[in-house]
């Protein structure tokens, strides 16, 4: 009767070795999983904040490339009121030789 108790016992404790192996097993598959997951994600994370700092960069460049647009539009817009000026002056002189 005790030779059968401690059979039963070791026949009860190897089925439970194996079931946690099995357990084991299904944890290590779902570790290895995530552990690729991460990795994905962090690849990914890398490329997306590489992206922002290249289109920061750009950004920065056309904002600069603004400035420089809107003081040569400011220089311009300068130089039609100067012409405007002299051309008024132009047609006044012209008005004024046509009476002579």
């Amino acid at each position: 009767m005790a030779k059968k108790k401690v059979k039963n016992k070791k026949i009860l404790l190897t089925e439970a070795l194996r079931d946690l192996s099995k357990e084991l097993t299904k944890l290590k598959k779902e570790k290895d999983s995530l552990s690729r997951k991460l990795n994905e994600f962090d690849k990914s994370m890398v490329d997306a904040q590489s992206r922002e700092s290249k289109l920061r960069d750009q950004i920065s460049k056309i904002i600069a490339k603004e400035g420089q647009l809107n003081k040569k539009k400011t220089d311009f817009q300068d130089k039609l009121v100067k012409l405007k000026e002299k051309l008024v002056k132009v047609t006044k002189i012209k008005d004024e030789l046509r009476e002579l």
